[in-house]
């Protein structure tokens, strides 16, 4: 599961990557040749909500995403349990039903035959791969529910 995971980051990492280098690269033909690279604005968007939806896959199943603990260090051993619960609850829920919505959006963006402006590829693809990211941040959510039973509250 851990090389799964570093592999997961190292692609989000990679389209960040590729994120930064389709800008410069286009900046740098826009103030320099008076010219842009084709689809640079599609391509840097689907970079970066693959790197996004694929990156909280791997926070969530770490649980390495931001928190706010105030009312939480205030808690005994049972209500941090509780309190870590249903946070995992409602973050899972809420993925979930992301999911539904994303997965809806690339099947009609899938029957639209909808692509980018100038390179004509389809939208479709990045959309499915978000989405399958999303779900994976569901399904940590609900396997960290299941396993915060038999993890000690920090």
């Amino acid at each position: 599961m851990d090389r799964f995971l570093r592999a997961v980051e190292v692609a989000a990492s990679l389209m960040l990557g590729v994120v930064t280098l389709i800008t410069f690269v286009n900046v740098v033909l826009r103030y320099g040749f008076n010219s842009a690279l084709m689809d640079s604005f599609d391509l840097t968007r689907m970079a970066q909500g693959l790197a996004l939806a694929w990156g909280i896959a791997v926070a969530t199943h770490r649980r390495e995403h931001i928190t706010i603990d105030g009312l939480w260090g205030l808690m005994g051993p049972r209500g941090k349990r509780m309190m870590d619960a249903v946070a995992r609850l409602i973050t899972a829920l809420f993925l979930l039903g992301l999911t539904l919505a994303m997965a809806q959006r690339a099947a009609r963006n899938m029957a639209g035959n909808l692509s980018t402006a100038e390179l004509g590829l389809q939208i479709w693809g990045f959309h499915a791969a978000m989405t399958l990211g999303i779900a994976l941040a569901g399904v940590a959510a609900l396997l960290g529910l299941r396993s915060q039973r038999k993890r000690p509250v920090a």
